[in-house]
């Protein structure tokens, strides 16, 4: 008897369709409009709930291998609500790594002060003084693009568990974060990639399609927000 069960490359993403499945949608030309629009709300800070309320409903439906069409724009009210805590948790992790930036530059500028005090009692206390501000701008630098990088890799895992579990505790599920990237290694880091690929292209969507920048980015989280789905459908477990 032969077995129906794919190779094991069966589990990994296809990479085309992570850039294709939108147009597979019909009526994919208004809803990325839409999006689009929503996007460039969100540099008013309010257009980031829908378009966050929407990658989670995507998200859910990818992840329950449910995805034909993109999701509806008919329900708004829902859409914030979804968005809230996806967008709430954003921020939580975005000011910690602020707080512990400001923490060591305030660390940084008091030794500053305190050796520069001493700048009466000896010629080289203000010359150190300066030296150690000078460290300390370059320290605060180094853990902000470390942190940032950090926050690129681990933040897609929180997003899919905040999306999948409709609660905002499970973004800081910690433990469950790291596991659910280390059984899934392979198509959590092509999503990663995928999305950096998408957000580099959609740079150029005032010449793609003649849709303009704000639809190409909203198209690139479409793009990572499929990834996503399809790596916790592909998964050795549930997420």
């Amino acid at each position: 008897m032969t077995t129906a069960a794919g190779p094991a490359d069966s589990r990994s993403l296809d990479f085309g369709r992570c850039f294709s499945f939108v147009v597979e949608d019909p009526d994919w030309l208004k809803k990325v409009l839409i999006g689009g629009a929503f996007t460039l709300a969100s540099l008013l800070i309010v257009g980031a709930f829908f378009v966050a309320g929407y990658w989670v409903r995507f998200v859910r439906e990818v992840a329950r291998g449910g995805a034909r069409r993109l999701p509806e724009w008919d329900d708004l009210g829902g859409l914030f609500g979804d968005g809230v805590k996806l967008v709430g948790v954003y921020f939580v992790y975005t000011l910690g790594v602020v707080a512990v930036v400001a923490a060591l530059g305030c660390t940084a500028g008091l030794l500053g002060v305190g050796i520069g005090g001493l700048s009466d009692v000896s010629e080289g206390a203000g010359s150190a003084a300066a030296a150690l501000g000078g460290l300390g701008l370059a320290a605060a630098y180094g853990v902000v693009l470390l942190a940032s990088l950090a926050l690129m890799v681990y933040l897609p895992a929180v997003f899919v568990r905040v999306a999948l579990e409709d609660d905002f505790a499970a973004g800081f599920a910690f433990a469950r974060h790291l596991a659910f990237i280390r059984d899934n290694l392979g198509n959590y880091a092509l999503s990663i990639v995928l999305y950096l690929v998408a957000s580099f292209l959609s740079q150029f969507g005032a010449l793609l399609c003649c849709v303009g920048i704000f639809p190409a980015v909203f198209w690139s989280y479409l793009v990572l927000g499929y990834a996503l789905g399809e790596t916790v459908r592909l998964g050795p477990r549930a997420a």
